[in-house]
């Protein structure tokens, strides 16, 4: 009898027990569970966080600059934007005049990223230049291809400075009044090419040779033949208005003479610094460049 009481016992005690074990070990297993998850999730997490880019300076090595030769088609934006930098780098690390200053077989410098060209002081030191800018040595020195112990090239490429911006590519007046503001008609057909901006003081509209070009408005001619904007033409509309029209295969009209709006004035071509077929139309008050889209009707 006292025998099957202990048994009896212990098949009770099994009983209590054996439940609370095994609740025990399913906890632990979840609490593991979980926390593996935790780490994985943080993984997961951590390589979807966008890297730096790749040029980007004091994100790691920079690449030196490196060259490019102009293309037909190609303008400023386009190559700056497929170099990852600014237009405005690319027209004073080049020396540009403008937008339009490029020609077909032009060799280019790429820098990496944005910065500016300065001449360094006689004698100055790669960590001197740096300290005036306030920029990492080691990235003047990526970017230029040379070492802390080296003579500094003249010019040199700073990176990661604003270049300067200049003082007569903003259309004016700044409040956008424009007295006596004229409408013009398209002066050609095409595609707008390059756009007016900071150092376009025009705009490009692309088309094939021989394409005829009209004047937007009437006006007195007062250019016409080969100068700056290769073979071109400008009128006189009155009010300080001026019209350009620029890299012309061939002009029809002569200076003196009086147009009116719609009047052929001559025809595409890619006379000049260009690198393909087009105009260069420019519209300019008292003198200042102004966007054409704003005096063009839709």
């Amino acid at each position: 009898m006292a025998t099957h009481l202990w048994v009896l016992t212990f098949a009770l005690l099994v009983a209590a027990f054996v439940p609370l074990l095994l609740h025990r070990s399913i906890a632990d297993a979840l609490a593991s569970g979980a926390s593996s998850r935790s780490f994985i999730d943080r993984g997961v997490q951590e390589s979807v966080i966008t890297p730096p880019k790749r040029n980007a300076v004091g994100s790691g090595p920079l690449s030196p600059i490196t060259s490019y030769v102009v293309e037909p088609g190609d303008t400023v934006p386009t190559i700056a934007a497929r170099a990852g930098i600014g237009a405005s780098t690319l027209m004073q690390v080049n020396q540009l005049a403008s937008g339009d200053s490029l020609s077909v077989g032009d060799v280019l410098s790429l820098p990496p990223v944005d910065g500016i060209v300065v001449s360094p002081s006689p004698g100055e030191s790669v960590v001197e230049l740096a300290g005036a800018y306030h920029v990492d040595a080691l990235a003047i020195c990526q970017v230029n291809a040379i070492t802390l112990l080296s003579p500094l090239p003249s010019p040199v490429f700073i990176p990661g400075l604003a270049p300067p911006r200049p003082s007569r590519m903003t259309p004016v007046p700044p409040d956008g009044s424009r007295p006596g503001l004229l409408h013009f008609v398209w002066p050609t057909q095409g595609t707008i090419s390059q756009p007016f901006y900071q150092y376009h003081p025009g705009i490009d509209i692309a088309n094939g040779y021989g394409t005829p070009e009209v004047a937007a408005a009437a006006g007195q001619v007062v250019f016409a033949g080969a100068g700056s904007y290769g073979i071109y033409v400008e009128i006189d509309h009155g009010d300080g208005y001026h019209t350009i029209y620029g890299h012309m295969e061939q002009t029809l009209v002569s200076v003196g003479q009086t147009v009116s709006a719609g009047q052929q004035i001559g025809l595409m071509g890619s006379t000049g610094r260009s690198t393909g077929p087009h105009l260069h139309f420019q519209v300019m008050h008292n003198g200042v460049p102004q966007n054409p889209l704003n005096f063009l009707s839709t």
